[in-house]
């Protein structure tokens, strides 16, 4: 039987920064041991409500209770302090750090004055152990995969269960494997009776595991249903505004032999074994693989960020020693990263800044001095092009929602006017309005003659935007299809290595 108990209910909440509204009098309550789903665009101001229940903002308007009597978080430790945790979209980290340590950050146990560490390891393994996932405890995170560092974000929340537990968007960096794992875990806590608020842009996941699902959109609140009284296409509609027919265009292929790039025998110990292809202008090539099979480290070398062992790598037709990534910058191209806040953004930079930085020898007059209103003009142009919703080219970008902090990195390469783009997962953790932008400036940036390689932890998207689709699997390029040919389930076949579906972990 439903539990209709309200453990949260927020009444009128306002937060305005500048003149952009975030929250407009937002009203509805969250039920004592569900798992209550937050979804909207980027923007709607679901990152902002979770601040503010996390204690990270204050607002201007509204009241907050829990258990029914009101509350006010002046700091994150207040909402701490009353039972609420959070785990944060983007990575809040010490990289330096071991595992455990920072999961304990700022909150260490301590035995007479003298760091615990022997009790830390052992909860910490708990909670790893819950997960259903291994973790060196004395691994330094810098050194981690990108989902091994969201499994440590999960476990700092969980580390302490409170009454309720906030997740935005806890699993966009996790397969599908480790997305069940987390799965089963929300189920745990709830049949424990602890109360889930689970921000996330993929509904499908929200019809899998929600009991309640509430719409913000514009920063207003839309309704809330219960997950057996509407359906994905209703929910999309209330997001956007309108309804959603189409996500991908059909692709169709210039007839273009020109070969931008080609890469001949690479390899990396360790990480790439005798990696060869080639894109053509105008030409989208699409990456699949799993989890550490080679395709992000493929991107980092072919970008500069990494050295190659061996190999070869040809540009227009002429061999090119790629040193460092201001040598691809400097031949045109723009690589998208994975993890927008620590590789692709300066986060207290203003969005003009961000803009401007990979161009901004242009933006600098006879004395070297940048030219402030060329910044601003470049960055307001791509505002518009991009719909980034900002209120000023002045604000920083992590005022931003992380949408929009994406439309910035991909601004930002705009800018430089590429021939080459390469994107990796450039719509992780964006909204599905959104996503059906990208899409679009996918499939207009090829018309232009740009070559595009593109990776993504949604196996759909790399089919439908791509004219061919590389599958790589333990640092080799194993399998090419073109996009007629191909179709999930092959696909998903050679990826996995003929494992059943069931095992599959696309990434």
């Amino acid at each position: 039987m439903e539990n209709t108990e309200i453990l949260l209910e927020l009444s009128g909440i306002d937060k305005r920064f500048g003149g952009v509204h975030a929250l407009d009098n937002v009203s509805f309550n969250i039920h004592a041991g569900e798992v209550h789903a937050i979804v909207g665009e980027n923007g709607a101001g679901k990152s902002t409500l979770m601040k503010i229940l996390a204690g990270s903002y204050k607002p201007d308007a509204g009241q907050i209770l829990l258990n029914g009597e009101m509350v006010e978080f002046n700091t994150p430790r207040d909402s701490h302090a009353a039972g609420i945790s959070i785990i944060y979209q983007e990575f809040y980290k010490f990289p330096a750090l071991t595992v455990t340590a920072n999961i304990f950050a700022g909150r260490e146990n301590t035995t007479y004055g003298f760091l615990n560490d022997k009790n830390m390891r052992a909860r910490a393994k708990n909670v790893f152990d819950r997960m259903g996932v291994q973790i060196d405890l004395d691994a330094t995170v810098k050194y981690l995969s990108l989902a091994d560092q969201q499994l440590i974000e999960i476990a700092k929340a969980l580390v302490y269960e409170g009454a309720l537990v906030i997740m935005d968007e806890p699993n966009s960096a996790l397969t599908d494997k480790e997305s069940q794992a987390l799965f089963e875990i929300i189920r745990r806590l709830k049949a424990q009776g602890i109360t889930i608020l689970y921000v996330s842009h993929r509904l499908e996941e929200v019809f899998q595991i929600s009991d309640r699902i509430t719409v913000l959109r514009d920063g207003k609140y839309m309704g809330t249903w219960r997950k057996e009284e509407t359906n994905i296409p209703f929910i999309i509609s209330r997001m956007i505004g309108r309804t959603l027919n189409e996500t991908f265009s059909e692709r169709v292929q210039e007839a273009v032999q020109e070969k931008t790039l080609e890469v001949h025998n690479l390899s990396k110990t360790g990480k790439i074994n005798s990696a060869s292809f080639f894109v053509r202008k105008g030409e989208v090539v699409g990456f699949a693989g799993l989890e550490g099979s080679g395709i992000r480290d493929l991107f980092h070398i072919i970008f500069g960020l990494d050295r190659l062992d061996s190999g070869e790598i040809w540009y227009q037709s002429k061999k090119t020693d790629i040193k460092f990534s201001g040598d691809a910058i400097n031949l045109g191209w723009g690589l998208i990263p994975a993890n927008r806040r620590d590789h692709g953004l300066f986060m207290r930079w203003s969005v003009k800044e961000n803009i401007s930085v990979a161009i901004y020898k242009r933006m600098m007059n006879r004395l070297g001095l940048l030219r402030d209103p060329i910044m601003a003009k470049t960055a307001t142009a791509y505002i518009n092009k991009l719909n980034i919703a900002t209120d000023s080219t002045d604000k920083p970008v992590f005022d931003l929602s992380g949408g929009n902090q994406q439309k910035v990195v991909l601004a930002k390469w705009l800018a430089t006017k590429p021939k080459l783009i390469i994107l990796d997962d450039p719509t992780r953790g964006i909204d599905v309005g959104a996503k059906n932008e990208i899409y679009n400036l996918i499939n207009e940036l090829s018309h232009q003659g740009i070559s595009i390689l593109l990776n993504s932890s949604e196996i759909d998207e790399v089919l439908g935007l791509s004219d061919r689709i590389l599958v790589m699997r333990q640092g080799s390029i194993i399998k090419e299809f073109a996009h007629g040919d191909a179709n999930k389930a092959e696909v998903m076949r050679y990826v996995s290595g003929n494992l059943s579906i069931d095992q599959l972990e696309i990434h």
